[in-house]
């Protein structure tokens, strides 16, 4: 007897809708959710949730988290040391940004370029991000200090992990779901090469690009390009040794997701068991799924990392 999947995050219909405004950074438009709601005075200070979407998708499923996260914050009676907004966009090459279908499609779609494709969409998509970050302060100068949180699903949530090092000491808090941070190893396994370490360990130490290249049939060498291999190996070497350690961290996976396993976020984790920021949840029945679960975890998790006398003195 087959056990029934938990079902995709929608927004549920009694749900109230925040304010929602667009805004032009550098050529990137944006949405940001809940402006309207702030409370205005000297020295307020907001959090604003950077939401990235998932692949083939657009920002309307973030959409629909951002309203639902922003009501839970400001619906659970707990005072908080900000306020809250939740900002997104549709990432590189989708929605009103799509240049390519093609780029978006997977190798077993057709696309020989799905690697290169994938890492060039994830680069930009933190570029810009960090663009909208760096700029969005001076478009809300009557606020006294902003807080960034980024978080991401899927294609989104790789590239919260990449945003790390793009912008180092800019963020407070992290969140990915069903994001990795060995995308080396998770692409690979995708081109149908089997791990040759134990999953705990770093596949990129053990192996070189001369060694991989050895054992790759030519269609897989073409789809491997050394260029590539450097780029994603040194973007993971990034997440598991440059990543803060003193920032709040939520990543939630589907237990049953085989498009982007558990396993990988689990090894970082286990390199990471010293730290007491981490919190790091395995959903039962749950497959490469953004859940309700899920997102009623973050609203928790951002409630009481900007609760009054939490503890979190960083915050």
């Amino acid at each position: 007897m087959t056990t029934e999947m938990e079902p995709r995050f929608s927004l549920p219909s009694e749900t109230p809708l925040s304010s929602k405004k667009e805004l032009v950074i550098g050529g990137v438009r944006i949405y940001i959710y809940g402006l309207e709601e702030l409370h205005r005075g000297e020295n307020e200070r907001i959090a604003v949730l950077y939401l990235a979407h998932n692949r083939t998708r657009t920002y309307l499923v973030t959409e629909g988290i951002a309203h639902e996260v922003l009501h839970r914050y400001r619906a659970d009676g707990r005072q908080k040391t900000a306020q809250l907004i939740a900002v997104t966009m549709n990432m590189r090459n989708h929605g009103d940004r799509e240049i390519s279908p093609r780029a978006n499609r997977t190798w077993k779609d057709g696309n020989e370029n799905h690697g290169v494709d994938l890492l060039s969409m994830i680069s930009g998509s933190a570029q810009d991000f960090k663009l909208v970050m760096d700029y969005l302060p001076a478009y809300l100068p009557e606020y006294a200090q902003l807080y960034n949180i980024m978080a991401g699903v899927s294609l989104g949530g790789h590239t919260a992990w990449r945003m790390a090092a793009l912008a180092p000491g800019q963020f407070h808090a992290f969140a990915m779901i069903v994001g990795s941070p060995n995308l080396r190893s998770l692409l690979l396994s995708r081109l149908g090469l089997n791990s040759t370490t134990d999953h705990s360990q770093l596949d990129y130490d053990g192996m070189s690009y001369e060694d991989l290249h050895g054992i790759m049939r030519p269609r897989q060498q073409r789809m491997w390009p050394r260029t590539l291999d450097k780029i994603i190996g040194e973007g993971d070497r990034k997440a598991f040794e440059e990543f803060p350690t003193g920032v709040p961290l939520l990543l939630c996976n589907g237990k049953y997701d085989k498009l982007v396993p558990a396993k990988y976020t689990a090894s970082w984790v286990e390199k990471r068991k010293q730290s007491n920021n981490i919190e790091f949840f395995v959903q039962d029945n749950t497959g490469h799924s953004c859940t309700k679960e899920m997102v009623s975890m973050l609203a928790r998790w951002l409630s009481d990392m900007f609760q009054v006398q939490s503890g979190m003195a960083h915050i």
